[in-house]
């Protein structure tokens, strides 16, 4: 008898070699760090100073079988490193930067960590988005007797239908399901009426991987099918860990400078603290967007360090 796995198609982990990376996910607790658990999904606000070595790091519990979308917005050149439940560092893809998006298909269940850093010590804002997600729908299809693992939450119900596939000459039974712990949740075989065997949505109570066996009556037929998984909807998490960032100072931190440099050509107000000051906010929309200075040109960092001395004060 075969046995064939079915599960959230996405590309598997690999196991991330670089050093910094390692660094960031193993590294001691620094002050300003902050901490949070996010259940099972949702939403994380904070920030990261220029504290050195300062680095959040959030929970979130996950179900083999299901997919963690993941989004991350920054206003600094952010580090994300996400560990898996033997803090073993997955592979994202992602250097470092203020914008990514990603999804992980998860393999092992347990208590995963998200840890953000700053990559080259600007500081910001942040908002990571994490949710489980699950694919209602699962093709299945196999030749004689297979026995289907479907993953499923805690909560959830499996159901399933399957035929005789194309021209095939005898429709399949549906045999068992049995929950991870090895008990039978039929109580007997579902055969088939006319050409299609369907099992009702059958409520399961525990997390994990249930096996379905279907099989064809002469024991060698193709069939083909679908199993759908009716999961129950979790609320989810907001998480805040926004603790303050390092105050910035227009003429010690290179505001001033700044805006001298780039701007006071063809902006009177760019040449004085005060001027600065009145006209900051919008100077800080029009270069994020790319409209000043003309062409561009202004680097993620030092929008972050405009950002930042908007946020603490402005400060002289």
């Amino acid at each position: 008898m075969g046995r064939m796995m079915t599960r959230v198609a996405a590309s598997p982990f690999a196991v991330v070699a670089a050093v910094a990376i390692l660094a960031v996910a193993g590294s001691a607790s620094a002050a300003g760090d902050a901490s949070g658990h996010l259940g099972s999904g949702g939403t994380v606000r904070g920030d990261v100073s220029k504290t050195p070595g300062e680095t959040d790091r959030i929970t979130i519990d996950l179900d083999a079988g299901a997919t963690l979308d993941l989004t991350l917005k920054a206003t600094f050149q952010a580090g994300l490193v996400l560990t898996d439940p033997t803090s073993t560092p997955l592979d994202l893809g992602f250097a470092g930067g203020t914008r990514f998006h990603t999804r992980v298909q998860i393999v092992e269940p347990g208590i995963y960590q998200l840890a953000i850093s700053s990559v080259d010590g600007t500081q910001g804002g942040y908002t990571i988005i994490a949710k489980e997600r699950w694919t209602r729908a699962l093709p299945i299809s196999g030749n004689g007797m297979q026995v289907i693992g479907v993953p499923v939450p805690a909560g959830s119900k499996i159901a399933c239908v399957v035929a005789a596939a194309r021209g095939g000459p005898v429709p399949p039974e549906i045999l068992g399901l049995v929950d991870p712990n090895g008990a039978s949740l039929l109580e007997g075989a579902i055969t088939p009426k006319g050409k299609t065997a369907r099992l009702a949505p059958t409520a399961v109570a525990a997390a994990g991987i249930y096996d379905l066996t279907i099989a064809p009556t002469d024991g060698s037929s193709a069939w083909a099918g679908r199993v759908t998984r009716i999961v129950p909807h979790v609320a989810p998490t907001s998480l805040g860990l926004t603790n303050g960032l390092t105050v910035v100072s227009f003429r010690a931190d290179g505001v001033g400078t700044f805006f001298a440099s780039h701007c006071a050509s063809c902006h009177g107000f760019a040449s004085s603290y005060a001027g600065v000051r009145g006209h900051a906010r919008d100077a800080l929309a029009r270069m994020a967007s790319g409209s000043m200075p003309p062409g561009g040109g202004v680097s993620a960092a030092d929008i972050g360090l405009v950002r930042a001395w908007i946020a603490t004060g402005t400060k002289p």
